[in-house]
């Protein structure tokens, strides 16, 4: 199978070295990437790429100044942007808010032999959301051509509610009916490190959803929903506060979560522990946490869904509630689902095993953080 990925930002980035870390292991053929700006400061990150085996893919009208950019390094673009879009079996979009809808609408849409696309958290309306171990049955081979996988704190947040209250046995047998009330305040982190944007003070979210608050919630309705339609109905009261701080680690999540059943922090530890996708910590700040990913984790990042932090979990309200912290591993659950996405575009029958095989343990999988 041959692999287009279209930006190289933070998520395209780190997902071109996955796919060239895995290329002999899970059977890639080809790994192509595109950049839309010659930049100087890119030439770098070309030149590694390109070392590791990756094809360069490039729009007709960069394409000389993009030899100018690479010539001093001795080699230049393998591919027009539409030769690449040819070439390739699966394309993996992770452009800026908006372009991948453009893109679909140019391009994409009219590529019927493809095996599929997919598109990041802020391209809703691509094609199906998608949060890899949470709606993988609603998945549908023949039908799905386009998946969008949801953003980093969608993904956390759909993992939390399973692993706490939809699915605390981690088998897939989602009981909704245990719910009762789910509160997100969600201290986003501002820019990430390798980019140069940057905010002094807190930038206040507003709600843009009437029910759900931001767009993470409301987005995790829209997972529920491809499994379970009647979510929108029966799960109104979930609800998420969105801010930025002036941080480069990571996001830092609250959570307040309401049962029908009466629980126990033990309880609530083996919970997290039972689910391959969550890991915990003890560590109490973001920065200590995110120095561990920089050190251990692939291309510095989890692919876990979220990270708990076990010394802030507590049950109150007789043992019905649950509050706590934990910790986003922010462009790394997107991460895993995109590589999901891909195999179960391959195959459906496998990509599950092949994914557990291959990412269920170090550096990409944590157990405890």
């Amino acid at each position: 199978m041959k692999i287009l990925i279209v930006g190289t930002g933070t998520i395209g980035k780190p997902l071109i070295r996955l796919f060239l870390r895995m290329r002999e292991e899970l059977g890639f053929e080809e790994i192509i990437f595109h950049k839309n700006t010659p930049e100087l400061k890119s030439r770098g990150m070309l030149q590694y790429f390109h070392k590791e085996g990756a094809k360069l893919a490039v729009y007709p009208e960069n394409i000389a100044e993009f030899y100018n950019l690479l010539s001093p390094c001795g080699f230049g673009p393998d591919y027009l942007f539409e030769e690449a879009l040819e070439k390739a079996d699966l394309i993996i979009d992770c452009t800026d808010k908006g372009i991948a809808r453009k893109l679909k609408e140019k391009y994409y849409k009219n590529l019927h032999k493809k095996l599929g696309f997919i598109a990041q958290g802020s391209e809703n309306g691509f094609g199906k959301p998608y949060a890899f171990g949470i709606n993988d049955g609603a998945l549908m081979p023949g039908e799905d051509k386009f998946l969008q996988v949801v953003s980093c704190n969608t993904h956390q947040i759909l993992c939390l509610l399973k692993t706490i209250a939809f699915d605390p046995g981690n088998n897939g047998a989602f009981d909704f009916q245990n719910l009762v009330r789910a509160r997100f305040y969600l201290a986003r982190r501002d820019s990430d490190i390798s980019q140069e944007n940057g905010k002094v003070g807190v930038v206040v979210g507003k709600p843009i959803h009437n029910c759900y608050g931001s767009h993470q919630a409301e987005d995790t309705i829209r997972v529920l929903e491809t499994i379970y339609p009647q979510a929108a109905l029966n799960l109104d009261d979930i609800h998420a506060i969105a801010d930025t701080y002036n941080n480069p680690f990571m996001h830092v999540v609250n959570f307040e979560i309401r049962l029908l059943e009466f629980i126990d922090e033990k309880e609530i530890e083996k919970r997290f522990r039972r689910n391959p996708l969550t890991a915990v910590t003890y560590n109490m700040t973001n920065n200590e946490v995110f120095g561990i990913g920089r050190d251990l984790g692939h291309f510095g990042r989890f692919l876990n869904h979220t990270i708990v932090c076990l010394p802030s979990l507590q049950v109150i309200d007789t043992g019905r509630e649950i509050v706590g912290r934990c910790f986003t591993p922010q462009d790394g659950n997107p991460l895993l689902s995109s590589m999901a996405a891909a195999l179960w575009f391959r195959d459906p029958s496998t990509y599950k095993q092949k994914i557990k095989e291959s990412f269920f343990k170090l550096p990409f999988i944590f157990d405890e953080v």
